[in-house]
């Protein structure tokens, strides 16, 4: 896929979020205003002052004017951060939104093919950097625009010369800058994404391994790994701090010498007589009073180029094709399954997993797949659940070719049971029926009792409506509350994909016995263990690309 320019990210940017900009240009008004009496009101302070110093009485009309001044500006600032917080929290709902529902529609091939610390990098990081750009990027670059030409205009009156080195120091502060320290930041900041973005992978893919890391005694040495790839993001942290810090130490000399200046210039007119001494100090108190919105975009290059990038990463997905959201609805019967001179290779690699594999799966019976780790056992299956398509060949179901089916009425009629257990923390009822209204609790203790874990939800504090998490369950309490979704779900073909790969052989023996004694129709019984499909009524092994039949 081609990368998209700036000049193509930004107007799709804005088109997607162009019914915030209206939100956004309240946030500038507010902030805009704001400025004014930020400004104002120490101005103002300056000019009692001296009509004090010449002997006039402070008005009670000039007191009621500072104090409405003083609570107005709380206002607005009160303003600026609802409309600023506002279009936050909306722009990062309105892109999660997108993205979930894109997910959704390319699930589940997308979530099986993609890694997951990539897809919490784009669902965390990178949708927060565009809520930074609409948030406080767009809102204060059109706040600096109006109040430099405020100040600009204010300061031109009594001394040009003041008004020229405002432009400069904005210039400075708001542009100069920043470039040139985002130089400096942008390849640390890369490597610290890349970095980052490997140790969460890592520290997730430990985690989802934890037993086979026991098991096979590698414990230490990813220990180790993980604390190295840790040190590495911290040292990574630490000089981009660095580098941070010495762009704020720039700043603030920037900003110490341009008061200097401004007040020297200033100074000087008033010995030549072209300005009074109280629009003088005015002019200086006005000028001192007006750096912040241009402090507030010291990190708009670093942050754009974050932007942009995160907006490419946002669209390379939202951009992705998408499979035929239409087909024939699935009747009845999937069964049986015919497989014709299919050829399957992943995207983005040449070497195909499967090679004109011809088979047929026609009989309610326990068909095991074996084969060693990326041989292609998982994919075999995932064909038959159209989760992927075949790049050539044909794969038929109840006589259909599969491609004139449609994707998403199809999954109805397979019950997956993955390696691992997926538990999520919601209620027992909730992770069994997945949002089935059609499953009764009766049906839920039914299965329960088949499944051996009745006294096991029983004990649960609130029986079905106890909230869980999967360290609540063992290795095989989780597995079996995997065969207790499948079986609810009443699937006409179940596919149990290294589903004893974190059993022992006691409890590897109970799971297939459960598998023989309560699964009818068609199951496929994926395993590189011999032992695990050795009951298996017919069984094949994958081997460079072919499927053998063993027995």
């Amino acid at each position: 896929m081609e990368t998209q320019s700036t000049r193509q990210l930004i107007p799709r940017l804005l088109a997607v979020m162009k019914h915030r900009l209206p939100a956004i240009g309240l946030a500038i008004v507010f902030a805009v205003l704001g400025f004014v009496m930020t400004v104002t009101i120490p101005v103002l302070l300056v000019r009692l002052t001296f009509a004090a110093l010449a002997g006039e009485k402070p008005e009670l009309t000039s007191l009621v004017i500072l104090l409405v001044f003083a609570l107005l500006r709380g206002l607005f600032r009160y303003g600026e951060h609802y409309f600023g917080h506002w279009v936050a929290f909306h722009t990062l709902a309105d892109f999660r939104n997108l993205v979930f529902d894109k997910l959704r529609r390319l699930a589940p091939s997308k979530l099986d093919r993609t890694d997951s610390g990539q897809l919490i990098k784009l669902i965390g990081e990178d949708i927060e950097a565009l809520e930074v750009f609409f948030a406080h990027t767009l809102a204060p670059i059109g706040t600096a625009v109006i109040t430099a030409a405020i100040m600009l205009i204010y300061l031109g009156q009594y001394s040009l010369l003041n008004a020229g080195l405002a432009l400069l120091t904005y210039l400075l502060l708001a542009v100069v800058l920043p470039i040139l320290f985002a130089k400096v930041l942008t390849p640390k900041l890369a490597k610290q994404s890349q970095v980052r973005k490997a140790y969460t992978s890592d520290f997730l893919e430990s985690l989802r391994g934890a037993a086979d890391l026991v098991q096979y005694q590698k414990t230490a040495e990813t220990f180790e790994h993980l604390q190295a790839e840790s040190q590495q993001v911290n040292q990574l942290e630490r000089e981009v701090a660095q580098a941070n810090f010495m762009q704020q130490a720039w700043t603030f000399l920037v900003v110490g010498l341009s008061i200097l200046l401004v007040a020297v210039v200033s100074l000087m007119s008033v010995q030549d007589g072209g300005v009074e001494l109280s629009d003088a100090l005015a002019m200086i108190v006005a000028f001192s009073a007006s750096f912040a919105p241009f402090l507030e975009l010291s990190r708009l290059p670093l942050g754009f180029k974050r932007t942009m990038n995160a907006g490419r990463h946002v669209f390379e997905l939202l951009d992705e094709a998408e499979p035929a959201a239409t087909g024939a609805a699935v009747q009845d019967e999937v069964t049986p399954i015919a497989l014709e001179e299919v050829s399957f290779a992943y995207d983005k690699r040449d070497q195909l997993v499967l090679d004109k594999v011809s088979a047929g799966f026609d009989q309610p019976i326990i068909y095991g797949i074996i084969g060693q780790s990326g041989a292609g056992k998982s994919t075999l299956v995932k064909l038959i659940m159209r989760w992927y398509d075949v790049a050539s060949g044909k794969l038929h179901l109840a006589g259909t070719n599969s491609h004139k089916l449609d994707r998403q009425g199809l999954q109805a009629h397979f019950a997956y049971v993955p390696q691992t257990a997926q538990i999520f923390n919601q209620t027992i009822r909730e992770n069994l029926v997945l949002s089935n209204p059609a499953i009764t609790d009766e049906d839920i203790w039914q299965v329960a009792d088949k499944c051996g874990m009745t006294r096991r939800l029983k004990a649960a504090e609130n029986g079905l409506d106890t909230v869980i998490s999967p360290s609540q369950f063992s290795a095989g309490e989780r597995q079996r509350l995997e065969l207790m979704r499948a079986l609810l779900k009443q699937a006409q073909v179940y596919i149990f994909d290294e589903p004893t790969n974190n059993l022992d052989a006691l409890s590897e023996a109970a799971f297939i016995q459960m598998i023989k004694t309560h699964f009818t129709g068609t199951v496929f019984l994926i395993s590189h263990r011999a032992s695990t499909v050795a009951s298996a009524d017919t069984v094949y092994e994958v081997k460079a690309g072919q499927l053998l039949l063993k027995h």
